[in-house]
C-alpha cells in the first residue's frame, strides 16, 4: 500500500495489521531472535501484569466498541479453539491460556490482546485453505499474547478526532443528503476494520511470525503452509482494497475539503490543526514500521529454510477442515451477502451517476437474514442500512430490534447501538434514544461517539445538569477534545 496525503482515510488505510507493541520503545525482557537457533528455544516469555478478569474485560470492550459485533458461529469458533489449544500445548513453560472469538468483519485481519483473547474475522474460513494455514494464523496471534505485545493502537489516540471530523462534516452538510449518507454508510466494514487493526511493528511482527512458525511446527503442522497463508492473505488484502478504493478516495476528498477549510470557529480551527499534527506523527511511525505480506514472506522463508529445511509434512486434518467449513457454508454466505449489500450502498453513494439495483440488494438482504442468521447483528445491520438508504427509518429500526443479544449480553454492539439511537431520533423517539444510549455508553466505557450523540440531544431538551455532567466526563476521558466536548456542535 502506498502512502497518501495526511487526510483521515489515508491514515486509516495504512492502519491494518496485528495488535503489537506500538510504543516504539525496545522491550528489554524479550530475547532477540538468534541467528543460529530456533526462536522458541531461546525466547523468555514475560509474565502477565494485568489482573486477568478485569484486564480481559477492558480489552474486550475496546475491541467490541470498534466492531459490529461477534460472529455467531459456534462450530467454527470451537474448531478454531481446538487448533489453538493444540498450539498452546506446545508453547514454552509459563505460556498463558487464550480464547478465540470470531468478529463479524469482512476482510483479512486478526488481532490479539495480551490478556488472552484472539479475534479473527469470520471471512478467514473462506479464504484459508487448510487447518495448517489456520494454525499459522492462530500461532502468530497467540505469539502476541505469549510475548505480551502491547495492544495499544495508534489510531485509538486519533479516534476522538476521527469521530469529531465525521460529526462536523455531517453537521455542515445538512443540505447535502449524499454526503450525509456516504459518511453514515462508511461506518461499517471499512471503518470497523481500519479502526480496529493497528499498524504492525516490524520487530514484534517478526517475533510473532517466527514463534508462530515454531509453535505450529512443534504442534505437528506443515511449516511451509505459513508461506501459502501469507500469499493468500496478500491477494485477499489487495482484492479488499480494490473493492473499496473508490469509496475511500471519494470520502478522502470530502473530508479533506471539510478539514482544510478555515472557519470563524477557533475551536474547529484548533481541532483541525491538532488533527493534522497527529496524522503527521502517525505517518512518521508508519513509515518505519509498515511491512506487507511479501516482506514478511521473505523474512519467514529465510528462517524456515534455516530451521525447517527437512520438514515435509502432509496437511493435518484437511478433510475435517473442509467438512467443517462446508457445514457452515450457508451462514458464512449470509454474512457475505450482508457485506455485498453494504459495499453496494457505499459504491452507489460515491460513484456519481451509478445506478443501484434495489431489487437485487433486497434479495441479498433478505437472504442474509434467513435461517440461522435471522437475528444476527451483522446481517440485520446490513438490512437496516438498506432501509435507511431507502428512507424507511421505521423498518430500519425494526431490523435492529430483531437482533439477539450476543455472548450472554443483551447490549448490542456499540456501533449498532449508535445506529439505533440515530434511527430512534429520526422517528421521533428521542427519549428512548437517550435512555438506551446511556446504557450502551456505560457498558462500553463511554466511547467518544456517545458524548457526541447525547450532549446535543440533552441540550436540545433543556437538561442542563446532565449536559454539564457529560461535558465534564467527556473532557476527563478525552482531554484532546476539551474544547469540542465543552461546545456541542
Amino acid at each position: 500500500m502506498k502512502f497518501l496525503k495526511w487526510s483521515l482515510p489515508a491514515a486509516m488505510l495504512m492502519l491494518a495489521g496485528c495488535v503489537t507493541n506500538q510504543t516504539g520503545v525496545p522491550i528489554p525482557f524479550l530475547s532477540p531472535i538468534p541467528d543460529d537457533a530456533k526462536y522458541i528455544e531461546t525466547v523468555k516469555l514475560p509474565t502477565t501484569t494485568l489482573e486477568k478478569a478485569e484486564g480481559l474485560k477492558k480489552a474486550r470492550t475496546k475491541v467490541l466498541t470498534s466492531s459490529v459485533g461477534l460472529a455467531d458461529f459456534p462450530q467454527l469458533q470451537s474448531y478454531a479453539q481446538s487448533v489453538l489449544d493444540r498450539i498452546i500445548a506446545t508453547a514454552p513453560a509459563g505460556a498463558p491460556d487464550a480464547k478465540v472469538y470470531l468478529l463479524a468483519n469482512v476482510g483479512p485481519g486478526a488481532m490479539a490482546v495480551p490478556e488472552g483473547a484472539i479475534y479473527i474475522h469470520f471471512s478467514a474460513f473462506q479464504y484459508l485453505q487448510s487447518e495448517d494455514q489456520l494454525a499459522f494464523l492462530l500461532g502468530h496471534e497467540y505469539s502476541h499474547v505469549a510475548l505480551q505485545h502491547s495492544p495499544e493502537n495508534l489510531l485509538r489516540s486519533l479516534r476522538p478526532y476521527l469521530v469529531t471530523a465525521m460529526d462536523f462534516a455531517v453537521s455542515r452538510a445538512s443540505s447535502d443528503s449524499k454526503l450525509r449518507k456516504s459518511l453514515q454508510l462508511y461506518g461499517s466494514d471499512i471503518l470497523s476494520r481500519d479502526v480496529l487493526l493497528p499498524v504492525w511493528d516490524r520487530s514484534a511482527e517478526k517475533q510473532a511470525d517466527f514463534l508462530g512458525l515454531d509453535l505450529m511446527t512443534k504442534a505437528g503442522y506443515n511449516p511451509s503452509e505459513s508461506l501459502r497463508f501469507l500469499a493468500i492473505v496478500g491477494k485477499y488484502d489487495d482484492s479488499f482494497e480494490r473493492l473499496h478504493l473508490a469509496t475511500r478516495n471519494q470520502l478522502e476528498k470530502q473530508l479533506d475539503a471539510q478539514l482544510a477549510t478555515t472557519t470563524d470557529s477557533p475551536l474547529w480551527n484548533r481541532f483541525t490543526s491538532e488533527f493534522r499534527d497527529a496524522i503527521g506523527t502517525i505517518q512518521e511511525q508508519i513509515s518505519s514500521r509498515h511491512e506487507d505480506a511479501k516482506d514478511r514472506m521473505v523474512a519467514l522463508l529465510g528462517y524456515m529454510k534455516r530451521e525447517y529445511a527437512m520438514e515435509r509434512r502432509r496437511p493435518i486434518n484437511n478433510a475435517i477442515y473442509v467438512k467443517t467449513v462446508d457445514q457452515n457454508a450457508d451462514v458464512l454466505d449470509h454474512y457475505l451477502d450482508a457485506h455485498k449489500v453494504i459495499a453496494a450502498l457505499q459504491e452507489a453513494e460515491f460513484e456519481s451517476g451509478k445506478k443501484i439495483n434495489i431489487g437485487k440488494l433486497e434479495g441479498l438482504a433478505r437472504r442474509a437474514v434467513s435461517g440461522k442468521t435471522s437475528d444476527h447483528a451483522y446481517t440485520r445491520y446490513a438490512f437496516s442500512k438498506l432501509r435507511t438508504y431507502q428512507g424507511k427509518y421505521s423498518l430500519a429500526l425494526k431490523n435492529i430490534d430483531l437482533i439477539a443479544g450476543q455472548d450472554g449480553d443483551d447490549v448490542l454492539p456499540f456501533q449498532i447501538s449508535l445506529e439505533r439511537a440515530e434511527l430512534q431520533q429520526s422517528t421521533g423517539n428521542s427519549k428512548l434514544a437517550i435512555k438506551q444510549m446511556e446504557v450502551a455508553a456505560a457498558h462500553y466505557d463511554w466511547p467518544v461517539e456517545a458524548y457526541h450523540f447525547l450532549i446535543p440531544m440533552l441540550a436540545g431538551q433543556g437538561d442542563k445538569g446532565r449536559v454539564n455532567e457529560l461535558k465534564i466526563g467527556c473532557v476527563a476521558r478525552y482531554p484532546q477534545q476539551r474544547e469540542l466536548c465543552a461546545t456541542p456542535q
